[in-house]
């Protein structure tokens, strides 16, 4: 049993069930009974995992009402939700490891002369940084899973297995900046909620989803700012769109033109402007 459970304080044993809500209580002389009362609260929180279960293989069962694709990036995380594009701010998940990342470098420079003091103070920070992270992140996660549990739309998400390690390969610059990226978590939480609400979701591979034409398929390269054009048929469009009209079409297996139906129908005159060439005039509501 980890020693974070329970407290043996003036003779009584005290096990905690639910933290901070509910714990049991005994002395060492009465261990039987409180083993007891301990199979008997197994027993009680084993059927209400098997009916929860039971009740979530319904939910998925059935088939959602449409699916919302979404992209995690640094500072922002992008969702194609109901025709939509929106965007969600993360700055201040990555001002948090910033602002960290200065006091470890503080600490740093006092380990030279108060060693311990420094491994107290960075042990210390390091935990304030992961819970205030965490605690940011599940909020965030917990709005985000709202909006397509009201739509009862299934969600696309990357397959994020092992991306550190495909993407830690840049300059000394670029990687301290990536490795402030929440993406793996961020994206568990997110999928652990949706799953919860019983929605079902999918992972697909979200290799080049910002370099792919959503229209033909064909190589992107950089425009303007954050802008990617096509070098085939010229679609234009920013490249956190791109990547989440990608993973729905990956995801559902939606075609492009039913795609760009719903994304013209958001961006309007703006996306018949930036493609004047194609016949998106024709798919605006």
């Amino acid at each position: 049993m980890k020693t974070t459970l329970f407290t043996y304080r003036d003779g009584k044993l005290k096990i905690s069930i639910k933290p901070n809500k509910q714990y049991l209580r005994s002395r060492p002389n009465k261990v039987r009974l409180l083993a007891g009362r301990l199979r008997h609260h197994r027993r009680t929180t084993t059927n209400r995992e098997q009916a929860h279960n039971q009740l979530q293989e319904k939910v998925e069962g059935a088939e959602p009402r449409g699916w919302a694709s979404f992209d995690v990036n640094l500072t922002n995380v992008t969702a194609l939700i109901n025709g939509k594009v929106v965007k969600y701010d993360l700055r201040q998940l990555y001002h948090i490891h910033r602002a960290y990342e200065e006091k470890r470098r503080r600490i740093q420079k006092l380990s030279k002369h108060k060693p311990r003091t420094a491994e107290r103070l960075m042990q210390k920070y390091s935990r304030r940084e992961r819970n205030r992270a965490k605690d940011l992140m599940h909020k965030l996660t917990a709005r985000i899973a709202g909006e397509p549990k009201e739509l009862q739309s299934g969600a696309i998400l990357e397959d994020l297995k092992d991306i550190k390690s495909k993407v830690l390969h840049g300059t000394k610059g670029l990687n301290r900046r990536l490795s402030k990226w929440n993406a793996r978590t961020f994206q568990l939480m997110l999928g652990y909620k949706l799953k919860w609400l019983g929605l079902p979701v999918k992972y697909v591979n979200p290799s080049y989803s910002s370099r792919t034409c959503p229209v033909c398929q064909a190589t992107m390269v950089a425009y303007q700012g954050r802008l990617m054009k096509c070098k085939k048929c010229g679609f234009t469009a920013d490249r956190d769109a791109v990547a989440v009209l990608n993973l729905r079409m990956w995801g559902s297996g939606v075609t492009p033109k039913a795609l760009l139906e719903a994304y013209a129908s958001m961006m309007g005159k703006r996306l018949v402007d930036q493609n004047p060439h194609l016949p998106i005039k024709a798919y605006q509501a």
